[in-house]
C-alpha cells in the first residue's frame, strides 16, 4: 500500500530530495517533465530554497506554497506543485510517513491535465496510477523512448508519427518490445524517403 512503483522507490525519491528534508519541486519537476511529459519552462527568476529562512514549525508543503505563491512562479508551479505534494508521504531518503514534525501528511492534491481539466489525486499510488493511464504521459514516454533510440525529435518524423506510435502503442497493449520495433520501422521507412 505504501509504495506505487518506480516513482516511490528510495533511489528516485532521494535522488530529487535535499540531504535533510524533501523537495517537492525536484520531484515534481522529474514527474512532470520524465513521467508525465510535460513541458516546463526555465524559470523566470531562480530562487534558492532556505530552510531557515522558514518557521520551523512550518510543513515543507506550507514552505513551498509560500515561496512558489506569487503569479509568475504559478505558470510553472501550478502544475509541479501538487505532482511534488502527492509524494509527501516519503522522506528524505524515501521511508513512507504519515507526519512531519508533528503535523499529518495530506498527500492529496488537485492536478489539472493539459486540457484544463481537474484531477483529485490521493497521495502516490493515485499519481502513479494516473501517470500509466494518462495519454499525455504514454506520449510522453514514446517520445523520450523515441530519441534515446533513433537519437533525433519524433517531430523530424513527420506531424502524425507520435499519432501512429501512441495508436500502436494502445493496440499492443503497452508492450515496450513492440513499441521499438515500431520505432525502427518508422525509423527507417523515413531513412529510405
Amino acid at each position: 500500500k505504501e509504495r506505487a512503483g518506480v516513482m516511490t522507490h528510495p533511489y528516485v525519491l532521494s535522488t530529487f530530495a535535499y540531504h535533510q528534508t524533501t523537495s517537492p519541486i525536484h520531484r515534481g519537476v522529474f514527474v512532470s517533465r520524465n513521467l508525465l511529459g510535460r513541458a516546463l519552462r526555465p524559470p523566470q527568476m531562480a530562487i534558492e530554497f532556505k530552510d531557515s529562512e522558514f518557521d520551523s514549525s512550518l510543513t515543507m508543503r506550507e514552505k513551498v506554497d509560500q515561496m512558489t505563491r506569487l503569479a509568475a512562479c504559478q505558470s510553472c508551479h501550478s502544475v509541479i506543485n501538487p505532482v511534488g505534494f502527492s509524494l509527501e508521504q516519503y522522506d528524505a531518503v524515501g521511508r513512507f510517513r504519515t507526519k512531519e514534525g508533528d503535523k499529518g501528511i495530506d498527500p492529496t492534491v488537485e492536478y489539472q491535465e493539459t486540457d484544463g481539466s481537474i484531477v483529485k489525486l490521493r497521495g502516490a499510488y493515485d499519481l502513479a496510477k494516473y501517470v500509466a493511464e494518462s495519454d499525455d504521459a504514454q506520449r510522453g514516454f514514446i517520445r523520450q523512448v523515441f530519441h534515446v533510440v533513433v537519437k533525433q525529435p519524433i517531430a523530424a518524423y513527420g506531424p502524425n508519427a507520435l499519432d501512429r506510435l501512441h495508436a500502436k502503442f494502445v493496440a499492443s497493449e503497452y508492450r515496450i518490445h513492440d513499441l521499438l520495433i515500431e520505432i525502427a520501422a518508422l525509423s527507417a521507412a523515413h531513412g529510405l524517403k
